[in-house]
């Protein structure tokens, strides 16, 4: 589930606005509240908040929000035990000033709490440092208490198929324009950033059932391409689309495999022949493959599609190229082993491909400990 939680100081229109939602609005739960009115209700929080002057920024607000993978199916007491039970977790007690409404006027039914930090005692129970990152784990906890999926399982979840239908996408289509539109009408905005030196330089895929104008300051829908695969770059793609270029504007005046490799190269491209089995001179060998790379391309570790040091397979790149890769075997006749490249029915990229999505269905999760010092060594690098 979605979710946020932070410390400040209030006024009485953080009261109105949960008490209001459009007039939608539905109080759940209250604690030590008498007033009817915002205005009442924050009177009496500020004055059991003055018990404790230590304590500048007095009340926790934020919300839970369910998503479409959970949709309506939970009842607004189910939606408030979830809230509550994740407020114990960070110090919220009995003796603390709160209250829960239950908004239903956005795509996602969700619930805003607010809650004096300071108890009636004057005791601040729910400590500041790191609010954010306890009450997201707490709500995974009580989610999976629940056996519900929490935000990280149904992110996992979105990533993987996004993966999916990105990468078949990717292969069916030669340009970014074409991979937009198709991958708009399967239900994904594919948002592209650009910069002087690069072009195109980075990607960001949003379901549209995701989208939430009315969140959107809180809650930013879709995944950086880096976030949905550590594997597939997009200086991959923009190679991937400029060789599948060149091959298909090659093809077209190319009657044999000679004429096709003299074409390609002219245009800076290496060519590797995979063949079933051995290859033998003088005699007529299948072509099980062809691997094509930019000459001078920059890219040196293998990706998604891209293999190190051999390039893009035909076959890989577009299902479509299966049947150049058939014409081009027949009646082919080739004296130079110097481009063979052995057979490794284990390595094909296909078979790659299909590794890294169910890799990614069944993730190794990092710990929060962990994921906090990669991000200060990130940050050290720069």
């Amino acid at each position: 589930m979605n979710n946020s939680a932070t410390t400040r100081t209030i006024t009485k229109i953080a009261l109105e606005y949960n008490a209001n939602d459009k007039g939608t609005a539905e109080m759940v739960a209250s604690n030590y509240l008498l007033s009817d009115t915002a205005e009442g209700q924050f009177n009496e929080m500020k004055t059991v908040a003055e018990r404790n002057l230590k304590v500048k920024k007095w009340a926790l607000t934020g919300y839970i929000s369910q998503p479409d993978e959970i949709g309506r199916v939970l009842k607004d007491e189910e939606l408030k035990q979830i809230a509550m039970e994740t407020l114990a977790k960070v110090g919220v007690t009995n003796k603390n000033q709160y209250r829960l409404d239950i908004h239903n006027s956005t795509k996602h039914k969700h619930i805003h709490f607010i809650v004096n930090r300071i108890d009636i005692s004057g005791k601040c129970t729910v400590k500041s440092h790191d609010i954010g990152k306890r009450f997201g784990e707490a709500v995974r906890e009580v989610c999976k208490e629940k056996g519900l999926l929490t935000d990280v399982e149904i992110g996992v979840q979105k990533k993987a198929e996004m993966l999916k239908i990105l990468t078949e996408t990717i292969r069916a289509e030669d340009n970014f324009d074409d991979l937009i539109l198709s991958m708009k009408k399967k239900g994904y905005e594919v948002q592209l950033s650009s910069n002087v030196k690069d072009g195109i330089s980075g990607m960001r895929i949003v379901m549209e059932k995701d989208k939430n104008f009315q969140t959107e300051r809180i809650y930013i829908a879709g995944y950086k391409l880096s976030e949905i695969s550590n594997q597939l770059k997009i200086s991959e793609i923009k190679s991937f689309f400029e060789v599948k270029t060149a091959v298909k504007e090659v093809q077209k005046y190319a009657s044999n495999l000679k004429e096709f490799r003299e074409n390609i190269q002219q245009k800076g491209f290496s060519v590797k022949m995979q063949y079933n089995g051995e290859f033998k001179a003088n005699q007529k060998n299948e072509i099980q493959d062809i691997w094509i790379n930019k000459v001078d391309s920059n890219q040196q570790k293998s990706g998604f599609f891209f293999r190190k040091n051999v390039g893009f397979s035909l076959s890989a790149i577009d299902p479509g190229l299966d049947d150049l890769v058939k014409s081009l075997s027949q009646n082919s006749v080739n004296n130079d082993a110097s481009n063979h490249l052995k057979s490794d029915p284990n390595e094909s990229l296909i078979d790659i491909a299909g590794d890294l999505i169910r890799d990614f269905l069944n993730p190794t999760y990092v710990s929060q400990d962990e994921d906090e010092l990669w991000k200060k060594k990130r940050k050290l690098r720069r």
